[in-house]
């Protein structure tokens, strides 16, 4: 088995490029560990995991992807607030576009199979005896969200022939993915600063035209490139609790 790192949920760093964030509150205490995964020698994909430290019951999985050199602890607070409500949040670092590396952005295409990859293997740890997960995590209820780069890597996901499981996916200033729709109808939502320089919102639009799923695309107006995800900014609040919503309402956490 692997060896696991276990670390301590940050909750107030920086999310690149927005500014300082403001620690989060939550109601229950939430840990943190990274598990270390590999999809070949060359693909190195450490994964972040959040959950509740007092699991009951199974819990949902979302998958959470970084955009270009990113990390996932800088979306620790919202990765937080999801594992709160009672998800179970992974977050690979992606071996050519994470923050430690020198970004090549042709890779984007090569994450989506990284991806598919590492919930793979966050499923496998409800098989895993002694794992704190084992037993506790709903495997055939897993939802996507991205930021930017990794909105596009989580649409990606969501093409010919992907798995059931996948219930639904959230691209936040996202593009559209390398390769076309299809599978099994799950829902999307699309959210998008109107004044994004980054990645245009004709851009997420282009990817909305192209979705055959059931569909939302939500324009956050006067908003950049996703400024709105730090707890920071005025917007977080609806945004943030947007994206819960649809979590919620489309991969629900059963209640014990």
């Amino acid at each position: 088995m692997r060896r696991l790192g276990v670390v301590l949920v940050l909750v107030a760093l920086l999310l690149d490029g927005v500014g300082p964030t403001r620690a989060a509150v939550a109601r229950e205490t939430i840990v943190s560990r990274v598990l270390v995964l590999a999809r070949g020698a060359d693909r190195p994909l450490p994964t972040t995991l959040w959950y509740p430290d007092h699991l009951t019951g199974r819990h949902p999985i979302v998958l959470f992807s970084h955009g270009l050199g990113g990390l996932p602890r800088q979306f620790a607070p919202l990765a937080a607030s999801w594992a709160d409500a009672g998800y179970v949040v992974a977050a690979p670092a992606y071996p050519h576009t994470n923050g430690r590396v020198r970004v090549d952005r042709r890779d984007i295409a090569h994450q989506p199979a990284d991806a598919a990859y590492v919930i793979g293997a966050v499923r496998a740890l409800d098989r895993t005896a002694g794992d704190v997960l084992a037993g506790h995590l709903d495997v055939n209820r897993v939802a996507a969200v991205g930021f930017s780069a990794g909105g596009t890597t989580t649409l990606g996901l969501f093409s010919p022939g992907h798995a059931a499981f996948l219930r639904a996916g959230v691209s936040i200033s996202g593009r559209r993915p390398p390769a076309g729709f299809g599978g099994p109808a799950a829902p999307l939502l699309f959210v998008h600063g109107d004044r994004d320089r980054v990645v245009p919102i004709g851009a997420g639009r282009d990817a909305y035209g192209r979705a055959p799923f059931p569909k939302q695309f939500v324009t956050v107006e006067g908003a950049g490139h996703g400024e709105f995800l730090n707890p920071g900014d005025p917007r977080y609040p609806r945004e943030s609790g947007r994206i819960l919503a649809f979590l919620a309402a489309n991969v629900p956490v059963a209640r014990l």
